[in-house]
């Protein structure tokens, strides 16, 4: 039998063999020669003892020298090769080829496209094969893809007539993960080589030493493109983290060559705003800002475009859909007359909301704030054609209100409105109680006063509430640094929540809910009669906060923007409540109320949701338009809509009106856009080759590996057994 071995150098230890042998002799028992006087004491023993002590020793030396030469012959892993039986080895060839399909491909080199060059690869590799050879395409992208199973090489060449790079991520290692699942269904793998045509995209072929791949399979990698290409991508695009910031931009060179005086071209709805200028060092990533003019309320779409030619096309466009709300639109309600702009009751308060208000100046601000005196409350409630009604009403102290302005505020209210009170020394407890019982958070008490020396502050607040969300982080301030020199005597209603008390635990702030609107009340002023809170900075965000919870927005205030859409991917879309609309409104105090701020007898009334909108009746629109049709809408059971992502594009999706009800911005993934690649050699070197001992599979007593019958195990037995039989030997008595 023609036996190779695989570590054939370990058969050198062979040579040990001599050392039992020496060992033997050395300590061989011999019998000492006595001189006596005569024989007459001495019994004779039969002589034959003797022999079967030596013929025993012989044996055990034979055992424990074929017990060495079995280990050391085991560790040289000896194999008998395919074909050592003198049967002809097996002609066929089942070859695997592994396709990049990943949006590099999309790359073009000194005007020559990679694409075409990488199916020329895998056409010449086709028709190499001969009759009775057999063929298989898979895949690279963001998921590996068997595109064919083995047949014939004249069917994978159909198949590559129709087939085109995609817009996705690729991972190699992912596709030879999908190219061994092949091998393990031949009848005999050892036929079976693995071809990877590609540009051996270093980003794509990083987890090739996380592949076990068995170390008799050949594995042959072929590069289309250089090494380096010259590559210019906007790797990123996003709001701003605060209201009326710029947009930002990350723009990239891929290039082993300093760029200069490139230009980012600044699109806003189809129009071109601006232009920006750059520079950018090789391999050096850096951010760009572009300030955003005044926008109108609804979907915009924001481009960024690199005016360069390079390598890859496709990442030189860089797109963001985003949302700015309508203003939320205040009402205060103003009952000084023939005062200063200062000196009014509602000054800070409309100050904190737009500091512009009463100005020629106007900001991008989210709130728009109208002084209105009590008369004209009424007719600014009513629906208008011409402008709509306002999302939240401030009442500070008012003596009283017309009583068209009452039945108005209570309907509007019920209808969806957001109502603030506040106190002072001009309200009239008991005419206020009358005439906004239904609406009141609490029961006006008189008037009363702190200490002079110690006055009140905010003990305890709910930090759960939206109202109290800008004190949420850690050293984001609060309202315990305010002082309060007087305050009413209150009775909170049955379905109100106090959201925040004064440290001697009676209530400073309370909510309800009244149908689908909501209230608040405050016990202080709106000014600083009562309180030095307005001259504070915490008062600003706290008063924003409140506003936007009582016109229930959320966080709807700020430019708003779905979760960035990569191409290749599945993108998600969530509606709330299984569906009730895209914008699920926060829940008026829906949260739970800690134990030390909610009197025994309130409790939290929470707003029935809406229906749930079924999501077959909604459509999903792509732009630019492309040939293929727009992604299907796939519904899971918790109100997601799952679809996939096969290009760049704005994805808008409309409800069965027509209406847009959500848009989204696709992009390229990042990481495709650094074109650097691997040398075919450097490739096959971070391949991570296991041995069938490592194998994942249970080996056979000959092993797995196709081509070849690995024998160690058999003399691992084998010496095991004759160890067994040494033990026996040994351990028995010799007459």
């Amino acid at each position: 039998m023609p036996f190779l071995f695989t570590h054939a150098f370990l058969l050198s230890a062979l040579a040990g063999l001599g050392i039992p042998v020496l060992l033997h002799l050395l300590l061989k028992q011999r019998n000492p020669r006595m001189k006596v006087s005569t024989l007459r004491f001495f019994e004779v023993v039969h002589t034959r003892s003797s022999s079967r002590r030596k013929l025993k020793n012989l044996l055990l030396l034979l055992l424990r020298l074929l017990v060495f030469a079995l280990i050391v012959l085991a560790f040289a892993r000896p194999y008998l090769p395919e074909g050592w039986s003198g049967q002809p080895l097996p002609k066929r060839q089942d070859v695997i080829l592994v396709l990049d399909r990943s949006l590099s491909l999309r790359a073009t080199d000194s005007g020559k496209p990679r694409w075409p060059a990488a199916l020329a690869e895998a056409r010449r590799v086709l028709a190499s094969l001969i009759e009775g050879d057999r063929a298989a395409l898979v895949g690279i992208g963001e998921r590996a893809e068997v595109l064919s199973g083995f047949g014939p090489p004249s069917l994978i060449l159909d198949r590559l007539k129709d087939l085109q790079p995609t817009s996705s991520r690729g991972d190699t290692g992912d596709a030879l993960r999908e190219a061994l699942s092949l091998v393990a269904t031949l009848n005999s793998p050892g036929t079976a080589s693995v071809i990877v045509i590609g540009d051996l995209q270093r980003t794509g072929a990083e987890q090739l030493n996380r592949v076990s791949l068995p170390r008799w399979l050949p594995i042959r990698f072929i590069r289309v493109g250089p090494a380096v290409s010259p590559n210019v991508a906007v790797t990123d695009f996003r709001l701003p983290a605060e209201p009326n910031g710029p947009l930002s931009m990350i723009v990239a060179n891929y290039g082993d060559q300093p760029v200069q005086n490139h230009t980012v071209r600044c699109v806003l709805d189809g129009q071109t705003l601006s232009k920006i200028s750059f520079s950018r060092g090789a391999g050096v990533s850096d951010s760009l800002e572009w300030k955003l003019p005044r926008l109108t309320a609804g979907w915009h779409e924001a481009e960024v475009q690199l005016e360069v030619s390079d390598a890859l096309a496709e990442d030189n466009v860089r797109r963001l859909a985003f949302q700015v709300p309508e203003r939320i639109r205040v009402v205060a309600v103003e009952n000084r007359s023939q005062v200063r702009s200062f000196e009014e009751q509602t000054f800070f308060v409309a100050a904190a909301l737009d500091p512009f208000f009463g100005s020629t100046n106007s900001g991008q601000g989210s709130f728009v704030v109208d002084i209105l005196r009590p008369e004209a409350l009424a007719a600014a409630l009513a629906p208008n054609g011409t402008r709509r009604p306002p999302d939240v009403v401030l009442l500070p102290a008012m003596r009283s209100l017309p009583g068209d302005a009452i039945a108005a505020l209570n309907a509007w209210v019920d209808q969806g409105g957001g109502l603030f009170f506040f106190g002072g020394d001009s309200l009239e407890p008991s005419r206020f109680n009358a005439e906004f019982g239904a609406l009141s958070p609490a029961q006006w008490g008189s008037p009363v006063s702190a200490d002079a020396e110690v006055p009140w502050r905010i003990g305890a607040f709910d930090r759960t509430s939206p109202v109290f969300r800008p004190f949420t982080e850690a050293r984001s301030g609060g309202p315990a640094v305010a002082e309060f020199t007087r305050r009413h005597a209150l009775t909170a209603s049955p379905q109100s929540a106090v959201l925040a008390r004064f440290d001697d635990g009676h209530p400073f702030l309370l909510g309800r809910s009244v149908g689908r609107g909501a209230v608040l009340l405050a016990n202080t002023s709106a000014d600083t009669a009562w309180t030095d809170w307005p001259k504070h900075k915490s008062f600003v965000p706290w008063v924003m906060a409140a506003v936007t919870w009582l016109a229930d927005r959320g966080d709807e205030r700020l430019l708003r923007s779905s979760d960035p859409l990569i191409t290749g991917t599945e993108g998600r879309i969530r509606w709330g409540n299984g569906g009730a609309g895209l914008n699920t409104p926060s829940v008026p105090f829906a949260a739970a109320v800690p134990e030390a701020l909610t009197a025994a007898s309130a409790t939290a009334v929470t707003p029935t949701p809406a229906a749930p909108t079924a999501f077959a009746r909604f459509g999903l629109q792509v732009r630019p338009a492309s040939s293929s049709p727009p992604p299907a809408l796939e519904v899971r059971s918790d109100g997601t809509a799952v679809f996939e992502v096969p290009f760049s594009g704005f994805y808008s999706v409309s409800d069965e009106s027509g209406r847009e009800r959500w848009r989204l911005a696709a992009n390229p993934p990042p990481i495709e856009s650094d074109l650097a690649a691997w040398e075919p050699s450097a490739a096959e070197g971070r391949l991570a080759r296991r041995t069938d001992a490592e194998s994942d599979l249970p080996p056979g007593w000959f092993g797995n590996e196709p081509g070849r019958q690995e024998w160690w195990r058999i003399l691992l037995a084998a010496a095991l057994a004759l160890l067994l039989i040494e033990t026996v030997v040994a351990n028995r008595s010799t007459p």
